[in-house]
């Protein structure tokens, strides 16, 4: 680090030398004034060698590398060949008062600044003493008795030059060495208090964070126990966040936090709650993660809550004005109260994130916990987990199969995969429960997976049985893909490999996606589907008409199958509405150039009158139920390939 020179008069006083001091230090040596005088007469003879004696000390100190380097640069050594001129030209002045000294100071301590170092004092300066001597002598040959009191009165002179320049050194590296530790502790308290920042507050923000907050609301329980007070841990989540993220950046989203902390702050500064601010003392507002804040502030009741948060919501009612215009944000919030909801931060923080996902998850504004949603939580996990061991173990996993129908010739033409799961402990369990979990908790990728798994190994049974003959005797299973698989760089290849483990082919299945899953990223779904279909898969739209997909998408897919929601099929005998839907699909879907397939056919009158709008395909409990592989064999394949053999 570099350092500043000393100021020569703070040392001249640290070391004790004053002018009196310095007069000692010369009666020390015993210089005399007739010395003096005779060192005066000489400088005018002896000038002429000043840089000749100059060459000649920096030609010994240029020996040696530690010098050398110090010295390498040409301005270095110009600059210090003029100050060392100087010092020559006063050594030789005759004038030795208390500015001479301070001078000799300023050399020391300037030595020490640069890193030359004392051991070299003693050589630079015999070797110069040396050289004068020489130099001397060829100049007082005409009075060889003069040249012994020159020499005599110069070494004094040199001696007390090198004691006060040494001296000075000494000091300043005292100096060096508490500056050094000055700044070390510094630097340490400095990254202290930076670590701490780091644990105690948001990097983005400046608010408190997870930490800090969790300190902070243990000390309010100690009061509200101590005091009989409520108090209220608001979690807020900032829902568009993501979609903010996605389209604008994160740079635009990392403002808008910043934009949203600072009104989150105004508007929650005076925490005058219903007008009796007696009942509160202010509050902790901090950031927990990167779209959630929380509040910690005492209340009187819960209807105070409703009223911070109807004002937080009215701040934001404004839009944020950010770099691409104006941006609303739109917020959930979960709300505990201590002590009834917990009576320590972690357990308030998780049960105010239940809540918190609970107001999501029911579209509502703001939700109180209850104890009922940490038991459906906990019921949730938990089921999570047995279904994650079922996937990986294989356990208690089953495929049923629903017959897909040509309603022309009444012939099957397919089957529906559906995946049933039968726990140990929990029985068996409905794919209306585990089927939106595992999307919920990332799990779906691995569902499907086991299903095609599982799919492609039954084909390659049914195969060696003779029930599928490859030319002859042809059905595809339809297997159904979750919107989250397409997100999946190595979804295709995974499929890929799974069947050719199975010695099946893709062109043996059809695989299924709602258009509701292909609008959440439209153009990867389209490049990700459009790959599949090369290698051999036939593709479905499911549940049509239930979603926002438009026909540019519709044609830019390219699907072969069009499946028509039962929602649209039940009653379509008797009502008008509904048959003017399915016609319109049936239509459009023919434009396209693909077949339809509808679903949910409960009696032989939706079949008739799907044969006479011109639907291809049909599949309901009119047909069959889901069934085993025992029963599909036993009930559709079977008697399937009597008749093609016969």
């Amino acid at each position: 680090m570099d350092r500043a020179l000393l100021p020569v008069g703070d040392v001249a006083a640290a070391i004790g030398l004053c002018n009196e001091s310095f007069e000692q230090r010369k009666r020390f040596i015993a210089l005399t004034l007739d010395e003096e005088r005779l060192l005066q007469q000489l400088q005018p003879r002896m000038h002429t060698y000043s840089d000749q004696l100059i060459e000649a000390f920096y030609d010994h100190l240029m020996q040696f590398d530690a010098v050398a380097d110090l010295l390498q640069h040409d301005a270095t050594r110009v600059r210090l060949k003029d100050t060392q001129r100087r010092y020559f030209e006063r050594l030789l002045s005759g004038h030795y008062d208390y500015d001479y000294a301070l001078d000799r100071l300023a050399v020391g301590i300037a030595h020490e600044r640069i890193g030359l170092k004392p051991e070299w004092y003693t050589g630079a300066f015999g070797s110069y003493l040396h050289h004068f001597s020489k130099a001397l002598q060829h100049e007082q040959a005409d009075s060889p008795a003069q040249i012994s009191s020159v020499l005599t009165a110069l070494n004094k002179l040199v001696l007390l030059d090198v004691t006060l320049a040494l001296d000075a050194y000494s000091y300043a590296s005292q100096c060096a060495i508490v500056n050094a530790r000055d700044d070390v502790q510094n630097l340490y308290d400095e990254q202290t208090r930076h670590i701490q920042k780091l644990a105690f507050y948001d990097s983005l923000t400046g608010l408190p964070n997870r930490n800090l907050l969790g300190e902070q609301v243990e000390q309010m329980l100690a009061i509200a126990r101590r005091e009989g007070r409520t108090l209220s841990l608001i979690y807020m989540d900032i829902i568009n966040l993501k979609e903010i993220n996605d389209t604008l950046g994160h740079e635009v989203g990392d403002s808008l936090l910043k934009a949203v902390s600072l009104r989150l702050q105004q508007t929650t500064r005076e925490m005058d709650l219903l007008g009796r601010p007696e009942q509160t003392v202010g509050g902790t507002l901090a950031r927990i993660t990167g779209d959630e804040f929380a509040l910690a502030c005492f209340v009187p009741d819960g209807d105070a809550v409703l009223s911070l948060v109807a004002r937080i919501n009215q701040a934001f009612t404004e839009p944020f004005q950010v770099e691409g215009g104006e941006v609303t944000v739109h917020q959930r919030f979960g709300v505990v109260l201590a002590p009834h909801d917990g009576d320590s931060y972690e357990t308030l923080l998780r049960h105010a994130d239940i809540a918190l996902h609970q107001a999501k998850a029911r579209t509502d504004q703001v939700c109180f916990y209850d104890s009922l949603l940490g038991l459906k939580i906990r019921e949730r996990a938990y089921l999570a987990r047995r279904l994650e061991a079922a996937l990986v173990k294989g356990e208690g996993l089953e495929l049923r199969f629903q017959p897909q129908v040509c309603l022309a010739t009444d012939q099957l033409c397919g089957a529906e995969v559906l995946l049933r799961w039968f726990d140990a402990e929990l029985g068996w369990v409905s794919p209306n429960q585990f089927i939106p979990l595992a999307e919920e908790r990332g799990l779906i990728y691995m569902v499907t997976r086991k299903v095609l798994q599982m799919a492609g190994h039954q084909r390659r049974i049914w195969q060696e049985k003779g029930f599928i003959v490859p030319g002859r005797i042809q059905i595809k299973l339809a297997v159904n893909v979750s919107a989250r698989d397409l997100d999946d760089s190595r979804f295709a290849n995974d499929l890929l490999l799974l069947l050719e483990e199975e010695g099946v082919s893709p062109s043996d299945f059809e695989l299924e996606l709602t258009e509701t899953g292909l609008m959440r990223d439209p153009e990867e779904a389209i490049n990700m589907l459009h790959y599949l279909k090369e290698k051999g898969f036939a593709l479905a739209i499911d549940d049509f008409g239930t979603g926002h997909s438009s026909l540019n998408y519709l044609k830019d897919i390219d699907a072969d199958l069009l499946k028509i929601d039962m929602s649209f099929v039940r009653n379509l005998d008797c009502d008008q509405a509904n048959r003017a839907i399915v016609q319109t699909i049936i239509a459009t879907a023919h434009i396209f150039g693909m077949k339809t397939l509808a679903e949910g056919i409960e009696n032989k009158a939706i079949v008739n009158e799907l044969k006479r709008i011109g639907c291809d395909y049909g599949q309901g409990y009119c047909f069959a139920h889901p069934l085993t592989a025992n029963e599909f064999e036993q009930r559709w394949l079977s008697s399937q390939a009597a008749d093609v053999m016969a």
